[in-house]
């Protein structure tokens, strides 16, 4: 029965019906969710490649081989550096079970010589440093089983992030394949729900998860990059490692100094201190330039919205939804603030 037809009492039920169908789908499905919103967040975010690579192919099965190559490179790099991540994290664990052994034998190691001269701090690092790393010689062989206990749960949450990705990959694909009809059909069942006015809200939501994604991930990235070079030059060792977990944290507002500043004390405990000090300054400039100047323009411009929302979008989204909340928090904001200016732009009735 066409919706015009329907009484007030079935337009309700009807409604409480979809309502209720839809939380029962989110209840059944609660644990593909982030799956299914990274997909939705990949296929976005990546539109724009996607349309350049499908140009590419020719012929009736182009749709299928397109999406099936595109997301096989997207598989690639996203989970090579989760693998490359892991080997490192278990090779370094196995590393400090083995010093914390030879460590054992010799008695508790000395402070740096660099902290040892720290003026009017001395004497309170050098306790804090006999309490918790004095006495590690002596608990080194009760502290083996529970390193390779946080090996074995750091392999779990791998695995778990793994198939998780994998999951994702697979909606990725779907998407792909059936982009042209979702982009048909989407906007088609939103208007017969919500109204012609939706349609905006839906494309101001996808140019914020655009706009995040090109200047979130791609702003982190190069942040990566540029402190790779930077680790490198100051002789820190796995400076790939470091700059890729630079990169992570860097699409999280402030927090990219946690990784710099700790790769810088453990230059400045190792005597390093010129280095120490380069790293730090490059990072915080690094951050400065790209939280500042960078990044406020390629969101801003993209998502229409302010900095500042889009900063409460990140903040709050991560808060709610944890690390897919990086793309909705804002795209959520940029929905809102649309909502907004229709209303405040709706000519007032006299």
């Amino acid at each position: 029965m066409p919706l015009p037809d329907l009484s007030v009492g079935q337009r309700i039920s009807r409604y409480v019906l979809i309502a209720l169908l839809i939380l029962l789908g989110a209840w059944m499905l609660e644990r593909f969710l982030p799956a299914l919103c990274w997909a939705v967040v990949l296929s976005i975010g990546t539109s724009k490649l996607y349309d350049r690579w499908l140009a590419r192919f020719r012929g009736q099965r182009r749709q299928i081989w397109a999406a099936l190559t595109f997301t096989s490179i997207v598989g690639v790099v996203l989970i090579a550096p989760l693998v490359y991540g892991g080997f490192v994290a278990v090779k370094e664990a196995i590393s400090l079970v083995r010093n914390l052994l030879e460590s054992s034998k010799g008695g508790p190691p000395e402070l740096p010589a660099s902290l040892q001269h720290l003026p009017w701090l001395a004497d309170w690092v050098h306790g804090m440093w006999l309490n918790y790393v004095g006495h590690t010689g002596a608990q080194a062989v009760g502290a083996k089983p529970a390193v390779y206990a946080w090996s074995r749960m750091v392999g779990m949450q791998l695995l778990g992030r793994l198939s998780t990705l994998v999951f994702t990959l697979l909606t990725l694909y779907f998407v792909y394949l059936n982009r042209d009809r979702l982009q048909r059909d989407v906007p088609r069942v939103s208007r017969s729900l919500f109204g012609p006015t939706v349609e905006g809200l839906l494309t101001r939501a996808a140019d914020a998860i655009r706009a995040t994604v090109d200047g979130i991930v791609l702003v982190a990235v190069a942040e990566g990059a540029i402190m790779s070079g930077v680790y490198a030059a100051a002789g820190v060792h796995h400076p790939i490692l470091f700059g890729a977990v630079t990169g992570i944290f860097a699409m999280v507002p402030f927090a990219a100094p946690a990784v710099f500043g700790a790769v810088a004390l453990i230059l400045w405990t190792d005597g390093a201190i010129a280095a120490a000090v380069s790293v730090f300054v490059a990072g915080a400039v690094v951050l400065f330039v790209a939280d500042h100047f960078v990044r406020p323009m390629i969101i801003g411009e993209g998502a229409k919205l302010p900095f500042l929302w889009v900063l409460l979008g990140i903040l709050g989204g991560i808060e709610s939804f944890g690390l897919v909340g990086i793309f909705l928090g804002p795209a959520l904001m940029a929905a809102l603030v649309s909502l907004w200016r229709s209303w405040v732009a709706e000519p007032e009735s006299p």
